[in-house]
């Protein structure tokens, strides 16, 4: 029956190659710290800031919310909320570029080749950036030196701040003129509805449809009356005196002349052309039409003017604004402790690595040793793992 292995025997293995396994692991351990302090020690410094939301982008939200999502979002910067633009800044090549130079990376990095690429490549592995708890951003630089470290990130906020404000200006002043455009416009539409009111009022001598209609027809009304008061007049005269009588051709007379007149009216034809209460009644639809939409059009001139005036005003005075757009919660200063290298994981790590290397080794050259060899791979292992059990004396 075939002997399964258990973990006794596994142990047995282990302490029969434990000279072999405590030498390795001493050796390697030893390489490991002295590497670990032959690594240089680098510093991380780091800075905290707040969005300060006072420049354009915040005005835009607040006076286009009425306007809807496309409109407000086409003039509040594309949309991105306020960290997201910041983060873009940290992580362009322009400010990159600038922290490069100032600081002269390139020679820290010991670059040779392609200096522009892998000094950004080795930059963007120190120089950090994100989000933490309470919604700050936390900007961070590893370097050898501390105080560089610190001097970098502080010298970063700065640039943004700067970056931030040139693009809040930029975006201020292509708002400001669109504003400008859209009032200058506003403007000149009321002054010609206003004309063309005043042309249409002098020509028509209509300054208030309601009230002169009211008093026109009032007016119309009372020759109406006036004329069935003479017609009927003249017919009591007819039967009374006859058509040859003086009364009745009087009376006659006066009838013609307020049916004239009447006629003359409602055609338009009014003798005093001065007259603000008679006007031609057979074009009073369409004059009422015309005189309702000149009316409309300066209403709604007037009334987009009350809008597009705050807009303009405020919308000059964000284009002068200087104010800073972030706030420094926490400066950045030379660090006292080493971010980097951590020895002692270093040396675990190496450890516990090559323990597990081992381990599997020690198994299978007990295994080969032990048994005949089934082909030219195995008799290969054979006689090296006999040479180890020479080297390190083993007694297999």
């Amino acid at each position: 029956m075939e002997h399964k292995p258990t973990f006794t025997d596994y142990l047995s293995i282990l302490y029969k190659w434990k000279k072999f396994l405590i030498i390795n692991l001493l050796i390697v351990t030893i390489i490991a710290t002295v590497v670990s302090f032959l690594i240089p020690e680098k510093f991380r410094s780091s800075t905290s800031i707040m969005i300060q939301d006072s420049g354009a982008s915040s005005m835009l939200s607040g006076v286009l919310q009425d306007f809807g999502s496309v409109f407000s979002k086409a003039f509040s910067g594309g949309g991105g909320s306020s960290e997201d633009k910041l983060f873009g800044f940290l992580g362009s090549n322009k400010l990159a570029e600038k922290i490069i130079k100032k600081f002269n990376l390139v020679d820290y990095y010991e670059v040779e080749k392609y200096k522009r690429d892998k000094t950004l490549k080795f930059f963007r592995k120190d120089f950090q950036f994100d989000l933490d708890d309470n919604g700050f951003i936390v900007i961070s630089m590893i370097h050898k030196n501390p105080k560089i470290s610190a001097e970098i990130v502080n010298y970063a906020v700065d640039e943004l701040n700067k970056m931030n404000q040139q693009y809040a200006t930029v975006y201020a002043k292509k708002y400001r003129e669109f504003v400008e455009q859209r009032y200058n416009k506003n403007l000149k539409d009321l002054s010609n509805a206003e004309t063309n009111l005043e042309n249409f009022q002098k020509k028509y001598k209509i300054y208030a449809i309601p009230e002169q209609l009211e008093v026109s027809f009032k007016a119309y009304a009372e020759l109406e009356s006036n004329l069935a008061v003479k017609e009927l007049e003249k017919d009591f005269a007819k039967e009374a005196f006859g058509k040859d009588n003086p009364n009745y051709t009087k009376i006659e007379k006066q009838v013609n002349l307020l049916r004239n007149k009447l006629k003359n009216l409602k055609a338009g034809k009014s003798t005093d052309r001065n007259s603000i209460v008679f006007f031609p009644l057979k074009n009073l639809p369409q004059i009422q039409k015309e005189y309702l939409e000149y009316y409309r059009e300066i209403e709604i001139q007037t009334k987009l003017l009350e809008f597009t005036l705050p807009m303009y005003e405020q919308a000059v005075m964000e284009e002068q604004k200087n104010i800073p757009t972030v706030t420094v919660i926490d400066k950045g200063v030379p660090a006292e402790l080493k971010d980097s290298p951590k020895k002692a994981f270093i040396i675990l790590s190496v450890f516990f690595l090559m323990l597990f290397i081992l381990i599997p080794m020690v198994i299978r050259g007990e295994y080969i040793t032990r048994n005949e060899p089934a082909n030219e791979f195995e008799i290969k292992e054979k006689g090296f793992f006999k040479k180890l059990t020479k080297i390190y004396r083993l007694k297999i």
